[in-house]
């Protein structure tokens, strides 16, 4: 990994704080039609993400396993209703734990790092080695999120930042 997509995920965290940082707790669950996701969907979405660059530097996983059940990929929007970590919960992992993976994946083994990828979802992508989904899970796929949260940011009636 290299110290560009390190910089890159410092700064979509950085902006997710000034997304998200001013909405009250109760606000996070609001949603905008059918199959929409709330604030806290993504939020905790994105936590459990971390786990997928922990599992291709074989690291333990660190979010809880009900997190992924209810905010991994094709889970049910409303499924959130029943596990709901709270916003500071939820930014204190994001922000402990990709740091973490950071870190870790600056001095990765260049070897593994070459290697096939381990998730199916992304297989018949252009992602092929667990060096690339690990740039994925740092930047494109965290930054397509924090654009959702500046969506849902606007149709909750708050200004854009940019």
């Amino acid at each position: 990994m290299n110290e560009p997509v390190v910089a890159l995920n410092s700064f979509n965290r950085h902006y997710l704080h000034r997304l998200i940082d001013a909405i009250p707790e109760p606000d996070l669950d609001s949603t905008f039609g059918a199959g929409s996701h709330s604030a806290r969907w993504i939020l905790a979405h994105l936590a459990i993400s971390v786990d997928y660059g922990f599992k291709q530097l074989d690291m333990p996983l660190a979010a809880p396993k009900e997190w992924h059940a209810v905010y991994g990929p094709g889970s049910d929007p409303e499924s959130h209703a029943k596990i709901r970590p709270s916003k500071a919960e939820l930014l204190r992992f994001i922000d402990d734990n990709y740091l973490k993976l950071c870190i870790v994946s600056l001095d990765a083994d260049k070897a593994k790092m070459l290697a096939a990828h381990t998730v199916p979802l992304l297989y018949d992508t252009p992602i092929k080695s667990k060096g690339e989904l690990l740039c994925h899970i740092l930047t494109t796929h965290f930054s397509s999120h924090v654009g959702q949260l500046s969506s849902w940011r606007r149709l909750v009636g708050l200004p854009p930042l940019f």
